[in-house]
């Protein structure tokens, strides 16, 4: 890559980078061109992904080949566009049936083996060698069967929660928020990572290789608001901020 393109790569991510943080301070037509950017490079990419991935090798190539009944999940496909015209919208509904039964029929066997009978083996297996295991170690895993007893319970509600069951449920509540708590922070911390590595090129960006993008494109967006909140005080409204 020439050094000319580099720089311009440079300016484009830190100036949309820029833009996109902009709306922290309120909505202006810089975000909305870098969020119109982004949908419409995310529509544009994820529609040659399907037009190669899944079009030419499974439609194209297939009818190519005389493989004429790949026509029925392609007629199914293509109805679901009929929903965006009301006159034949109801067509749509068969396309749409198949899917959601399809999907059901693939999900239910894979969810029901991976969260419902891989979770009952993670909680039991540790039982079977706790001869072999340290206190530590049994500790753990008499806490882990512990907390999905009492989670079980929470969720039983075949019998009033009241007695004994539901000091046993009120213990499950606990364990549940510490599994959201947990699952929110892991959450959060995968979007922090996201955010460092914008700062990182924002950082990388402001250097002398790259005429000094970040600045400018920062100093930039100072002066704009600056001028916008000016006119706009002074009862005059920029015609770009409509």
């Amino acid at each position: 890559m020439s050094e000319t393109w580099m720089i311009m790569g440079a300016w484009l991510a830190a100036g949309l980078t820029v833009f996109l943080f902009s709306f922290l301070y309120k909505d202006n037509p810089f975000f909305k061109i870098a969020e119109h950017l982004y949908l419409g490079a995310g529509m544009g990419w994820w529609f040659q992904v399907y037009l190669y991935s899944i079009w030419v090798p499974k439609v194209w190539e297939p009818l190519m080949n005389h493989e004429w009944t790949v026509l029925i999940p392609s007629i199914l496909g293509l109805s679901l566009v009929t929903q965006f015209i009301p006159r034949i919208s109801w067509v749509s509904r068969y396309g749409f049936t198949f899917m959601m039964g399809y999907g059901a029929g693939l999900a239910i066997p894979a969810g029901l083996s991976t969260d419902f009978i891989n979770q009952i083996g993670g909680t039991i297996q540790p039982f079977s060698v706790m001869a072999s295991m340290d206190g530590w170690a049994i500790f753990n895993a008499l806490l882990v069967a512990f907390g999905v007893i009492c989670v079980l319970c929470y969720f039983f509600f075949s019998v009033e929660h009241k007695g004994h069951i539901k000091r046993v449920s009120n213990i499950g509540i606990y364990f549940l928020m510490i599994y959201f708590g947990a699952a929110f922070g892991n959450t959060v911390m995968a979007r922090f990572s996201l955010l460092y590595g914008r700062f990182d090129d924002l950082y990388t960006f402001s250097a002398g290789k790259y005429l000094y993008a970040t600045q400018f494109i920062v100093i930039g967006m100072i002066i704009y608001f600056a001028i916008h909140g000016f006119l706009t005080k002074g009862g005059k409204e920029p015609e770009a901020a409509h």
